[in-house]
């Protein structure tokens, strides 16, 4: 057992796979001993660091468990690499299925589920079917299978309620309700909008507008009003044209786009745009420049996901990164958890990280921008560089 330095896989995941394998060779049981994370990393080659770290995530998945001043011993033995199971990715929409690996939501989430499959001996198959086509399905069909539901929008509740209460085994990933009887594992998207208007306040903003998906995704209804409880909880409001609620989640129709044209034309302005979504943001970035305006200069900019390209972007975007390898990790483990009947907390949300880049600087103005005409037309002394 050594871990490949050369693989894409990361050497965290190596080291947990061949911790598993160990249990499983050396047929250890329930309460047996393991090596202390010293002696795995010197058998392995490896820091500590990321022994420590490989053997968190086996003991958050409930196969070891570690004792304080005792050692570290286990709990589950692993079952062994056989198709347990066979598992159905579903997405909101039959078209997204073709697009998974390259989407930058979709892929990430799919690598963190092929992950976790790899190390259970899991099947998986994929159902090119958006939830109109699933209502038509009698969920006793579905009951022999276990789903993997990708993003669901609002008005999926009801047939996932009718799913669950049927006993369809699944699991939602992208999207919760806090009040759902059926598993989710999500973002913690309300805190994380929470956490870019802190940030910009911060920065010095007090006139900031928002630019989000539909309010039938749950992810968009859940930073939408954790940016209104965060404007809220500083004392601060936005007239009711500021806050721009696009048809599409990946580019801005033209009525958006006027919308933008308009606001950002306005005597009193935003200083700082949120865009809750990465493709949203990189269109709003592309008309502003079109405009004539200077990003962070003339108004700040804040995306949602961090895909590679966004550190690319002139000016590189600060952006919300949410872990979506791990969403994707955690979301398997909780299916497999719930087919071999253990009880788990029901909606579970994980944090996410602000990556602050060159997108965002205070305000010159405070209290609301004020347009003087195209930066193209103006005069260098406005805005020295």
């Amino acid at each position: 057992m050594r871990v490949n330095w050369a693989s894409a896989v990361p050497r965290f995941e190596q080291v947990k796979n061949i911790i598993r394998q160990f249990i499983a060779e050396n047929g250890l049981g329930v309460g047996a001993p393991l090596p202390s994370e010293r002696e795995w990393a010197q058998r392995l080659r490896v820091s500590q660091m990321t022994v420590h770290r490989a053997l968190k995530e086996l003991e958050r998945e409930g196969v070891i468990t570690r004792l304080v001043g005792k050692g570290t011993f286990v709990l589950k033995t692993p079952s062994a690499p056989t198709s347990r199971h066979s598992l159905v990715l579903v997405f909101p929409l039959a078209e997204v299925a073709t697009l998974t690996t390259q989407n930058i939501y979709y892929g990430p989430i799919l690598q963190g589920i092929l992950s976790a499959l790899a190390e259970t001996g899991c099947l998986v198959q994929f159902w090119s079917l958006g939830f109109d086509q699933l209502r038509q399905i009698p969920p006793e069909v579905l009951t022999s299978r276990a789903l993997l539901v990708f993003a669901p929008f609002e008005d999926a509740r009801p047939v996932l309620e009718e799913w669950w209460a049927a006993g369809v085994p699944f699991v939602v990933i992208g999207a919760s309700w806090q009040d759902a009887s059926f598993p989710c594992v999500d973002t913690d998207n309300f805190a994380a909008a929470q956490q870019v208007v802190d940030f910009l306040v911060g920065m010095g903003h007090r006139h900031i507008a928002l630019l989000a998906g539909r309010r039938i995704a749950p992810n968009s209804r859940d930073r939408w009003d954790g940016f209104l409880t965060a404007l809220r909880k500083h004392g601060l409001s936005v007239p009711p044209e500021w806050l721009i609620e696009s048809e599409m989640p990946t580019t801005l129709s033209p009525t958006v786009q006027e919308h933008l044209r308009t606001l950002f034309k306005s005597k009193v302005r935003p200083t700082a745009l949120f865009a809750a979504g990465y493709y949203l943001a990189a269109e709003a970035l592309r008309l502003l420049k079109g405009e004539g305006w200077r990003v962070p200069e003339d108004i700040s900019l804040v995306a949602f996901d961090d895909p590679p390209s966004a550190s690319y972007l002139e000016p590189p975007l600060t952006t919300v990164r949410q872990p979506l390898v791990e969403l994707g990790r955690r979301a398997v483990f909780k299916l497999l958890s719930l087919l071999e009947g253990q009880i788990q907390p029901t909606v579970e949300k994980l944090s996410v990280e602000l990556v602050v880049r060159a997108s965002v600087a205070s305000p010159r103005n405070p209290q609301g921008g004020v347009r003087h005409g195209s930066s193209k037309n103006r005069s260098p002394s406005l805005h020295p560089h």
